[in-house]
């Protein structure tokens, strides 16, 4: 359950994290190099093709996120990129 709770936040995260960058990228889409901008329209295509339930439910998790202290998002993004590096690495 406790690894299930896991990769949900880091989902979440991720699809979040990559939204909020399409959205802060859009004034400089030009300035972008074609692959962060391929990233970009792969991840809110899967957005998109997600049902509105999970939709939801990420808004949720990240609103969640969002009430956290800064130390607890320090920890929980240093994991999810430790977990990311590993599974790169294997």
């Amino acid at each position: 359950m406790k690894t299930r709770t896991i990769s949900a936040w880091a989902l979440g995260l991720f699809l979040w994290f990559s939204a909020y960058s399409a959205f802060a990228a859009a004034a400089d889409w030009r300035n972008l190099s074609p692959k962060e901008k391929d990233r970009i329209q792969r991840n809110y295509q899967r957005w998109e093709k997600l049902p509105p339930q999970d939709k939801d439910h990420l808004r949720d998790e990240w609103n969640r996120y969002q009430r956290l202290p800064q130390d607890e998002r320090e920890r929980i993004k240093q994991r999810y990129d430790e977990d990311r590096r590993r599974r790169h690495n294997d």
